[in-house]
């Protein structure tokens, strides 16, 4: 990189305001930079829109300024009036800046050049200035170990030096390669991992032991003391001799504390700097993106490719879950209002209907429905939570802190508002709603349990009445068939029988849910299955299904298993039955439980 003499002259094209934007960003940013660099006499200035140095950044020593390419490191469509170095989060919107002012700042701090001595070589000098730049990076670190992310993040704009000829370009690229990055992984700055193919294209050109002998120099040279330009010269004289160049040639530089380094490529421009068939700058290039992008990304400067791809497929598989759910509860309430609609009274019972007769409750049914009442209000009730609270008056235990606090903010005329009274209140908690939901099935199998399972449902419906509950319960077979709606208490009991052939279970369940509003998570919601599992295997796919969704979304579902070696779907927990006379009380136990850890 070139250092322009000349004063810096703003573009053409650019207007007053933009013009006056700049200047006021330079004059922010050289506020800092004497911070960064630990002196009081460092200049700052920022050039744009220059054609004739691609250099990011430069350092020189004579005039002790640090010239930064506002162009290169600023997006196009960056304003200088939003980057403000001068707080947190403005340095961390725009680290590549940082990074390069803290990049030229470690050279105000350690490089203390006066003018080389008169006889040391073209090839010395520029060894010694490659040599440099991984240096000032280690010993600043040092002094400033937070800036790393900063260095990192400007990684993308190392400078390679470009392709000289054919006679003795390819060693020197490598070798300046290698002190440029391979230099900043034992500096500190990158790791061994993300070096790695640079490692491997300057070791096919160097060859393995001539590398191995440069880096015993570049970790040297990372240990010389600032200042000390004799040793850094004896140094850079032994990297000549390994590299095999001769000490007179022309050869390129890529410090930019060189004075006039002269001409040099940016890893990101690394085919312009060797052509496409460039491997090693190609090597450069894959090195320096990643980790400059991972920098900006982590500084919150850029977003992650990869996360916003993953959160843009979850975004789209949560707005899929969405719409299939919408799509279930709308199957769910058009089954609600085809089972539980109300028959008009001249129409006649379905044939297939399993209804067969009404009659009254027993007296051991109603002492059971009173019981499973008592039981539910005792699961349904909850203790009031105690919460403490704050007060700047009493009554409460006094906090010596808080109060101590109080009497300064009123000494020093501020507004008060510390509260050094704490205080214990009971607070109500909400008791959960009960809904229940029971799906019988009435097929040939079941007959022997059907007197039973009606005696069932009428208890459930009178049992969650006494908690301010919901309760339903449908039977399937050829049809669906509603034997206690939702929300009624009934008067008497509705005997069913058990004689079909088919089963219409997801149509039972889906009505079930539409009524009682069982995928919404909402208190406890139940639903019992009671069959023994010989379905249809279309019928089997989709209850499993079924079953599953309502099990995701907090249904306690249970599954009464009158047939030890009946299917139980997946999601629903197996109550095994021994007698079909243990049925009410085991329903009752399960709900019982099923409240008690809503």
């Amino acid at each position: 990189m070139s250092v322009p003499q000349e004063a810096a002259v703003p573009a053409q094209s650019a207007d007053d305001d933009l013009v006056g934007a700049r200047e006021a960003l330079a004059r922010r940013l050289g506020s800092v930079i004497n911070t960064l660099a630990e002196r009081d006499d460092v200049l700052l200035d920022m050039v744009w829109d220059r054609d004739d140095t691609p250099a990011p950044a430069w350092f020189d020593p004579q005039l002790v300024q640090v010239t930064v390419n506002g162009s290169v490191a600023l997006d196009e469509d960056t304003h200088p009036d939003d980057v403000n170095p001068l707080t947190a989060s403005g340095r961390l919107r725009h680290p590549v800046l940082l990074g390069m002012t803290c990049h030229e700042a470690g050279h105000a701090r350690s490089t203390r050049w006066s003018a080389w001595e008169a006889s040391a070589s073209r090839a010395a000098v520029r060894a010694a200035e490659l040599l440099e730049e991984p240096r000032i990076e280690a010993r600043h670190l040092q002094e400033r170990p937070e800036d790393l992310v900063f260095l990192r993040a400007c990684a993308q704009h190392i400078v390679l030096p470009p392709s000289i000829g054919p006679s003795h370009a390819d060693r020197w690229r490598a070798a300046a390669s290698a002190a440029l990055i391979l230099g900043r992984v034992d500096a500190g700055v990158l790791s061994k991992r993300e070096a790695e193919p640079v490692r491997a294209a300057a070791a096919k050109i160097l060859g393995p032991k001539d590398l191995a002998s440069l880096r015993t120099l570049w970790r040297r040279a990372l240990k010389l003391a600032d200042g000390d330009q004799a040793a850094l010269l004896r140094v850079a004289r032994r990297w000549v001799e390994v590299v095999g160049v001769d000490e007179d040639d022309e050869l390129p530089g890529g410090g930019c504390a060189a004075g006039d380094p002269g001409p040099a490529a940016h890893g990101d421009d690394a085919d312009a700097a060797g052509g496409q068939d460039d491997a090693l700058g190609a090597a450069v290039a894959a090195v320096v993106k990643p980790v400059s992008v991972a920098a900006q990304i982590r500084t919150g400067a850029l977003v992650d490719p990869e996360e916003t791809r993953r959160n843009e497929e979850a975004a789209a598989r949560a707005q899929q879950r969405k719409r299939a759910e919408e799509s279930a509860q709308r199957a769910a309430q058009d089954a609600a209002r085809r089972v539980f609609a109300p028959a008009p009274s001249s129409v006649p019972t379905p044939p297939n209907s399993p209804v067969c007769g009404r009659r009254a409750p027993s007296p051991e049914e109603r002492v059971a429905a009173r019981r499973l009442g008592a039981a539910l209000m005792g699961a349904q009730f909850r203790e009031p939570d105690r919460i403490r609270v704050t007060s700047a008056v009493p009554p409460g235990r006094l906090s010596g802190r808080d109060a101590m606090l109080a009497v300064a903010q009123r000494s020093r005329n501020m507004p008060v508002t510390a509260r050094p009274f704490r205080s214990k209140v009971r607070q109500l908690t909400e008791e959960p709603p009960v809904s229940v939901g029971a799906a019988v099935d009435v097929s040939g199998s079941m007959g022997p349990y059907a007197s039973v399972l009606a005696s069932a449902s009428w208890i459930f419906a009178h049992g969650t009445h006494e908690v301010s509950g919901t309760a339903a319960t449908v039977a399937f077979g050829a049809a669906v068939t509603p034997i206690v709606s939702p929300g009624q208490r009934p008067s008497q009991v509705t005997e069913f029988a058990a004689n079909d052939g088919t089963h219409r279970f997801t149509e039972a369940v889906n009505a079930l849910d539409g009524a009682l509003h069982l995928s919404r998570p909402v208190g406890a919601r139940v639903l019992a299955i009671v069959s023994d599992g010989h379905w249809e295997q279309v019928e089997l796919r989709r209850g499993e299904q079924l079953v599953q969704r309502l099990s995701r979304a907090g249904v306690h579902v249970l599954w009464f298993c009158l047939d030890p070696r009946s299917k139980v779907l997946p999601g629903a927990h197996r109550v095994a039955i021994g007698d079909v006379a243990d049925i009410p009380s085991a329903l009752s136990t399960a709900l019982v439980t099923a409240l008690r850890k809503a």
